[in-house]
């Protein structure tokens, strides 16, 4: 009976993650630790993407769009004393956008190119069900992009202060049987981002002392045999 254990507690895992749905508004989550231009491989997935911007970054995305297609970003802050009132500004270019105040854009930005701009604005917090974590509101945006091309996503802070935010994009919520296996890992660095330390090392504490006995048991019950 021990040997078919693993696949039971694997068909059980596999019937929880697709008997029970995933929560609205779970994104797969991204890191921000990738130098330079970030690869959006499929704007229509969910994604979130945990970023660290520094004073005087620009944070780029980009990825293929075709006309017609729905588009959706939205800019949220950790909920974190010291980012109350932290905010970074947003901006689609691609072709055949309207062109913009060059006022309102960064510094560098794409050139030839039309852009949406989505300047900070206050919007309803929320607590996010899938990681456990609460998040400052801030803006978005949304539109139909009007024709086929290369597109990207300019997030940076007007006055080039550095902080921390989480961009989501796409609606569509994919997820696999194997993800129900890394979303611990998902988990850890979500709450290590929002520096949530003292719960991850309490964690860790415990799971070291529930291998411990596990292993202490089995190592008496093998002796004893």
């Amino acid at each position: 009976m021990k040997k078919y254990r693993l696949v039971i507690c694997t068909l059980c895992l596999a019937a929880i993650l697709f008997a029970v749905p995933i929560p609205a508004q779970a994104h797969r989550p991204m890191w921000g630790d990738t130098l330079g231009p970030v690869e959006i491989e499929d704007i229509t997935v969910s994604y979130a993407f945990y970023q660290q911007l520094k004073a005087d970054e620009i944070d780029v995305f980009y990825f293929e769009g075709n006309q017609g297609q729905s588009f959706h970003a939205g800019i949220q802050i950790p909920d974190l004393a010291r980012y109350k009132d932290y905010s970074v500004s947003l901006a689609l270019f691609g072709p055949d956008l309207p062109q913009p105040d060059e006022a309102m854009l960064p510094p560098e930005h794409p050139e030839d190119l039309g852009a949406l701009i989505a300047l900070s604005e206050g919007s309803e917090d929320f607590f996010e069900p899938f990681t456990q974590t609460n998040f400052l509101g801030r803006q978005s945006l949304n539109t139909t992009l009007p024709a086929d091309g290369q597109y990207y996503i300019l997030v940076w802070h007007p006055s080039e202060e550095s902080g921390k935010y989480v961009m989501d994009v796409g609606r569509k919520e994919v997820f696999s049987l194997i993800d129900l296996f890394i979303f611990p890992i998902w988990w850890l660095r979500v709450h290590w981002y929002f520096e949530h330390y003292i719960a991850i090392i309490t964690i860790a504490i415990l799971t070291a002392l529930i291998i411990s006995v596990f292993v202490f048991r089995r190592f008496r019950s093998t002796h004893k045999e």
